[in-house]
């Protein structure tokens, strides 16, 4: 009797030492399998972190989206879209095709390029129209001006409207015929108000009025018994008569400004092939 108790309790303590080396082998393989898992997720965003991929983390029933890396920057584009369609020229071509409005010195308020004639005056029965336009950088500044030649009550030589663009608006102003004339493409032109008072030069403008830089002309002074004197100047200094002469001839060998019809599909052709 003593020796089958004695198996028995040998048999249960075998049995004992059995399932405890089982349990043991099993949570050993738990814990590697996790520590394995947790390798794989760190070894997956590794992976998506350098491949510029967004990475999402589940938070409950809601989950937000991390960029983890940027993969194009689109900054650059967008900034070239945006100067294309805020660069002079394209302001220009909104206006001349009656998109936009430009501010008039003259009337000294915004018009529209079918109101040219409140530009050139205040009575509602002159009629004015462009007829030609010439793209040219008066002030030799690099941002060109637009310059419509006017007709004005079917008169084709009343004058000019110079459209210039400063700060993202058009401002216009009116000059007349003989304050303007022969516009080469350098940006200088001529002007005369009478016989012996003429010469060239180019514009300056505010945003409220233009003023004639004299470069070379001539001009006539009268005395107390009348008696006329004529002074002549070139490039702003004193000078012979010969001197002036030969300043004016060199200016009417100046390549003049191009002029085009003022029709759509000059315009069209004129702005697009110019951006």
């Amino acid at each position: 009797m003593k020796h089958v108790l004695f198996f028995k309790r040998t048999f249960a303590i075998l049995l004992s030492f059995v399932l405890l080396l089982i349990f043991s082998a099993c949570s050993q393989n738990e814990r590697v399998s996790s520590e394995f898992a947790s390798s794989a997720v760190s070894s997956d965003k590794s992976a998506s972190s350098s491949a510029g991929i967004p990475l999402t983390t589940q938070s409950g029933t809601s989950s937000t989206t991390t960029k983890v890396d940027v993969i194009a920057d689109t900054s650059e584009t967008s900034s070239d879209t945006m100067l294309s369609s805020t660069s002079p020229l394209s302001t220009y071509l909104s206006v001349l095709q009656n998109k936009a409005e430009f501010f008039s010195t003259d009337a000294k308020k915004n018009l529209n390029i079918n109101q040219l004639n409140q530009a050139v005056s205040s009575d509602s029965s002159v009629s004015a129209k462009a007829t030609k336009l010439a793209i040219v950088d008066l002030e030799d500044d690099g941002t060109p001006e637009v310059i419509l030649w006017l007709e004005v009550n079917d008169n084709d030589y009343y004058g000019f409207e110079v459209l210039r663009y400063q700060d993202g608006v058009v401002y216009g102003y009116t000059l007349s015929y003989r304050t303007f004339m022969d516009l080469k493409a350098d940006g200088t032109f001529s002007f005369s108000s009478g016989a012996s008072d003429y010469g060239f030069g180019r514009v300056k403008f505010t945003e409220k009025a233009y003023s004639v830089d004299k470069i070379s002309y001539c001009e006539s002074n009268y005395d107390s018994s009348n008696n006329q004197s004529i002074s002549y100047f070139v490039d702003h200094k004193s000078a012979t008569e010969e001197e002036f002469m030969s300043a004016i001839n060199k200016q009417s060998e100046k390549i003049g400004a191009e002029w085009y019809d003022f029709t759509d599909d000059n315009i069209n052709t004129l702005f697009f092939d110019s951006k």
